[in-house]
């Protein structure tokens, strides 16, 4: 599997904000860090998808 790249700080910040509201409380720093890593693995998948959608079978 390839490493997932680093993003700037604000998707980090907006996807903590999200789910900081959703849940009616502030994360603590371990729910963030697996928030982040999350985010990065999902958006490296969403990368990938998105090339192969473009190759034919």
């Amino acid at each position: 599997m390839k490493q997932p790249f680093e993003y700037n700080p604000i998707f980090y910040n907006e996807v903590i904000y999200y789910l900081e509201q959703k849940w009616k409380r502030p994360l603590n720093e371990h729910e963030k860090h697996v928030l982040i890593e999350g985010y990065k693995y999902g958006r490296l998948v969403e990368t990938e998808n998105q090339v192969h959608i473009g190759l034919p079978n």
